[in-house]
């Protein structure tokens, strides 16, 4: 079958293209620079040609884009999406109750949210990995005293000058500031569980929007309380949780962990900040040379496998991460690849595996073996494409 390939830079396009084609499809990719507004004529016009003129089946893209998705409920045409990112708010986006849409979410939190609120085209599905692509590079000259370390963490730190949050609560709301506060701390100390969505209640949300209002797209379907939960107060603990975890490393394993961030100016003691990796030809050999490999989830990820987390697995790296009740149910902990609970139990567990490399070699191969077996592209669509009766 002939299948368009939105094409706007994600990650995993290489393997997942040659898993399409050698599942027998022909894949068309496809770009336009509207691709990520909700609507506009000159993208469904060129969508609409693209379509005639390869003849095409069904289309994918990695994400939810409303406009693609309007195209292909026009032409009938059946529209896969996978999503990698959270919080996305153009899940919210009217245009999911198409029948020709099949989504589908790697945080099982909120697949069941929105299967319960009765859309029945989503799906949950473990996010795949290339496991071939650490090969070539390991091939390929690079430097080595760059991407090897004893722990590393690769993310962003979100302490952007005047974030969201920030904005909320330099209003000077003090009741408001304060029930942000300790909702927040509280928060931090539970893993596998987030409540803050609950938490927002009328009031509370009313005093958010008065000190920094936030008002839908009017073609979202949106609530006010997944906007402000998952990007101001989830995204404020995630940069705080972050540079906590990080600095106490640095104070425990002083000049042993490398950070690979956006903000090459944060400055955390004990810890190098090593800048960017980029993704597809530096990431990997990070992930591969690390001795340990951190993951700190994004706290909008409830429940499920960071991309991070399947990434360093893929290339044979040791993961050790926040517990995430996804990754308990795909892998084995202590045999796969291992959790914390807490800061303290994260230090201890950090200098046992630093001086356990039996042990922790056996776990990071195991894991490489689970995700090579279970979690490639081609196992992966093969099951995708079962489900939306795709041949």
């Amino acid at each position: 079958m002939n299948l368009l390939f939105m094409d706007w830079g994600c990650f995993g396009k290489d393997g997942t293209i040659k898993a399409m084609e050698e599942l027998g499809h022909t894949v068309y990719k496809f770009s336009h620079e509207d691709y990520n507004l909700r609507n506009s004529q000159a993208f469904l016009d060129a969508f609409y040609e693209f379509v005639e003129k390869h003849n095409i089946d069904f289309c994918f893209s990695y994400n939810y884009f409303p406009v693609l998705a309007i195209g292909c409920h026009e032409k009938n045409l059946k529209y896969i999406s996978f999503l990698y990112d959270s919080p996305y708010v153009m899940l919210y986006s009217f245009t999911l109750m198409y029948p020709t849409n099949y989504v589908f979410l790697f945080d099982q939190a909120e697949y069941i949210k929105l299967r319960q609120g009765g859309l029945t085209n989503i799906y949950y599905m473990v996010l795949p990995a290339d496991t071939e692509h650490i090969k070539a590079l390991l091939d390929r000259p690079y430097d080595k005293e760059r991407v090897s370390c004893d722990i590393s963490f690769m993310g962003q730190l979100y302490n952007e000058e005047h974030n969201f949050l920030d904005r909320v609560t330099a209003a000077g709301d003090e009741y408001l500031n304060g029930y942000l506060r300790g909702i927040m701390e509280s928060q931090k100390k539970i893993s596998g569980c987030n409540f803050i969505e609950e938490m927002l209640t009328p009031d509370i949300l009313k005093r958010m929007y008065d000190a920094y209002p936030y008002n839908p797209d009017p073609s979202s379907v949106e609530p006010k309380t997944y906007t402000y939960a998952k990007y101001f107060v989830d995204r404020k603990i995630t940069s705080e949780e972050r540079i906590h975890i990080l600095s106490e490393i640095g104070k425990h394993f002083p000049q042993r962990c490398k950070l690979f961030t956006w903000n090459q100016n944060s400055t955390i003691e004990g810890v190098n900040n090593m800048g960017i990796a980029e993704y597809f030809n530096e990431m990997p050999l990070v992930f591969r040379h690390s001795k340990i490999n951190l993951n700190i989830s994004l706290r909008s990820i409830y429940t499920g496998i960071p991309l991070r987390c399947m990434d360093i697995m893929a290339n044979g790296g040791f993961l050790l991460s926040n517990y995430q009740s996804d990754l308990a149910q795909a892998f084995i902990a202590g045999e796969d690849y291992d959790y914390y609970e807490d800061v303290d139990d994260l230090m201890q567990k950090i200098d046992y595996y630093l001086t356990h490399e039996k042990e922790r070699k056996e776990i990071a191969e195991n894991g490489y073996q689970k995700v090579l077996s279970l979690h490639n592209y081609k196992i992966c669509f093969t099951e995708i494409f079962r489900i939306c009766g795709i041949h």
